[in-house]
């Protein structure tokens, strides 16, 4: 398989090794709509996963109004990890001190 890079000028590319070389006048023209539709897509949640490093953004799949989802969720996730870390730490205070319950 390889993608034709102008139809004019009879030169096709490998997609696979990226040799470009002439091509052969018998094989059929490959439809890249499909390929293109998807490498969008992906740039779509690539540029969304950047945007997400500003906690005032809002992701790109979310209902409207949404604005700061990611700051209320860094909070709420700090807030859990603490409390764990917490209770880790009283229950080895209480382990090394010997405490009976």
């Amino acid at each position: 398989m390889y993608a034709i890079i102008d139809e004019e000028v009879p030169v096709a590319i490998d997609p696979y090794s990226g040799i470009v070389a002439e091509m052969d006048p018998g094989k059929v023209a490959v439809n890249l709509a499909a390929i293109v539709d998807k490498i969008d897509r992906l740039e779509d949640i690539a540029s969304d996963l950047f945007k997400s490093l500003d906690p005032m953004t809002t992701p790109l799949v979310s209902y409207p109004s949404r604005e700061g989802i990611y700051l209320n969720l860094g909070r709420v996730t700090n807030f859990v990890y603490g409390f764990m870390a917490g209770l880790l730490i009283a229950a080895l205070i209480i382990l090394a001190t010997g405490v009976e319950l």
